[in-house]
C-alpha cells in the first residue's frame, strides 16, 4: 500500500505541525492538530470540571507542537510537559497533553493509512470484554435504581458491573452506609453469580476499608474493590491490599505519569492498575505506564468514562498491550448520547464487547462542521 505522503529519495518527506485548537462541546473537550499535508488528527482531554482552564493550556502549549515533525511522538511529548511543568506536573497539564496526544497518534493512523493499533505494535485481541459503570450520582440513584441499572448491563452482555458509591474524601466513613444497601439491591437483581465490582472513590479510611471489603467479599461475592481510601495516602492503600484476600484492589485512575504509577505499585501495591489515558498523558505515555504495570506482573483495567474519541483509545491501548485481557470500564450508551451528533459513525457495543476500530486513526470520523457550530454555539 502506497503511503498517504509524498516520499523522497532520502525517504519520508517530513510532516509539519501547522495548527493545534482544542473544541469544548458539552462534556467533551476535543482537540484537532492539522498539517500540512491537509489531513487532521483528533483527540479527547479530560475536562475534569475544568474544561476552560484545560482548554487555556492546550492553547498555551501548543507552542511546542506546532512546526514540528508529527511523527515525532517521544520528542514533542518530552517538550510538552518539560516546558509546561512550571504549570503543575499533573491534572490538568497532563490532560491538556493527552488531548494533543491522542490527536497526533489520530493523524499518523490517517496518512499511514492504518489503525492506530498497528502503531502501537500490533494487537494482542480485536475484540475488547467490558464492564458496565455506573454511579450513585451523589446519592440521586436509590439502591433500587443502581440495581435496574445494573440488570440493564447484563441483559445487553456485559461481562461485569460496577456500581461507584461516590462517597469522596469529604465524607469519610459515612454513617450511615450507602455501600451495602446498593450491592444487596444489585445482587438481588443480578444474582450472585455475575461479576460485582464495587468503587469506593476513596471513601474509607484504612480500618473500615478492611471491614467493608472483607464484607463485600464473603457476604456479596465482589470481587474487585476500587479505591477503598484516599488516593493520596498509598500506605492505607497498601495496608488494605495486604489485608484482603480474594477481593482485588483496584486503583489508578488519579495517576498522572509514569512515576506516580511507579510509586502507586511499590508503596501502594494494588492487584489491578487503571490508568486514564485522559489524564495520563495520552497513548505516548501510556505505552510507558503499561510497561511499568506488565513489569511488575498485572493487569490493567482502564478508567474510562468518555464514550468516543477517550473510549476509542482506550480500545488501540488495550489491544496492544499483553496486560489488559480483562474486562474494561464502560459507561454504556447513558453516557453522553448527545455528543455523537458529532461523529459520523460510533462505537457500537455487541454482546458486552468492543470491537477495535479498523478505520485509519483512532477510527471516528469527525463531521467537523458540526463540531466548529457546536462549539460556537455552547
Amino acid at each position: 500500500m502506497k503511503p498517504s505522503f509524498p516520499m523522497t529519495t532520502q525517504g519520508m518527506k517530513p510532516v509539519q505541525i501547522t495548527d493545534v485548537t482544542p473544541y469544548y462541546v458539552g462534556s467533551g473537550l476535543f482537540v484537532k492538530i492539522q498539517t500540512d499535508q491537509g489531513v487532521n488528527g483528533w483527540g479527547e482531554a479530560d475536562r475534569a470540571g475544568a474544561a476552560g482552564v484545560v482548554q487555556h493550556i492546550i492553547n498555551r502549549i501548543k507552542e511546542h507542537v506546532v512546526g514540528r515533525d508529527l511523527f515525532d511522538a517521544e520528542p514533542i511529548l518530552t517538550d510538552m510537559y518539560y516546558r509546561s511543568d512550571d504549570m503543575g506536573r499533573g491534572g490538568l497539564i497532563t490532560s491538556a497533553i493527552s488531548g494533543i496526544d491522542m490527536a497526533l497518534w489520530d493523524a499518523r493512523g490517517k496518512l499511514l493509512d492504518v489503525p492506530v493499533y498497528k502503531l502501537l505494535g500490533g494487537a494482542f485481541r480485536k475484540q475488547i470484554p467490558l464492564y458496565g459503570s455506573f454511579s450513585r450520582d451523589d446519592g440521586e440513584n436509590t439502591p433500587l435504581d443502581m440495581a435496574r441499572i445494573a440488570e440493564e448491563f447484563v441483559q445487553l452482555g456485559y461481562k461485569a458491573v460496577k456500581a461507584r458509591m461516590d462517597i469522596r474524601q469529604y465524607d469519610v466513613d459515612p454513617d450511615p452506609d450507602p455501600t451495602f444497601p446498593v450491592v444487596r439491591e444489585i445482587r438481588q437483581a443480578i444474582g450472585y453469580d455475575f461479576p460485582l465490582y464495587v468503587d469506593a472513590n476513596n471513601g474509607y479510611s484504612a480500618s473500615r476499608a478492611i471491614d467493608v471489603g472483607k464484607r463485600l467479599y464473603e457476604e456479596f461475592g465482589v470481587s474487585v474493590f476500587e479505591e477503598p481510601v484516599g488516593y493520596t495516602n498509598y500506605a492505607d492503600l497498601a495496608e488494605v491490599s495486604a489485608s484482603l484476600s480474594g477481593i482485588q484492589i483496584a486503583a489508578g485512575e488519579h495517576e498522572y505519569t509514569r512515576w506516580q504509577f511507579r510509586d502507586l505499585i511499590l508503596q501502594g501495591q494494588p492487584d489491578v492498575v487503571n490508568p486514564d489515558l485522559l489524564r495520563s498523558g495520552g497513548l505516548t505515555e501510556g505505552k510507558k505506564i503499561a510497561a511499568i504495570v506488565e513489569a511488575f506482573d498485572l493487569p490493567i483495567s482502564v478508567h474510562s468514562t468518555r464514550p468516543t474519541l477517550g473510549t476509542a483509545a482506550h480500545l488501540h491501548f488495550t489491544a496492544s498491550i499483553l496486560n489488559a485481557d480483562r474486562p474494561q470500564e464502560h459507561s454504556g450508551p447513558r453516557k453522553a448520547p448527545g455528543l455523537w451528533d458529532l461523529f459520523e459513525n460510533r462505537l457500537d457495543v455487541k454482546d458486552g464487547m468492543l470491537g477495535v476500530p479498523e478505520l485509519p486513526g483512532l477510527g471516528l470520523v469527525v463531521n467537523e462542521q458540526a463540531m466548529e457550530q457546536a462549539a460556537r454555539d455552547r
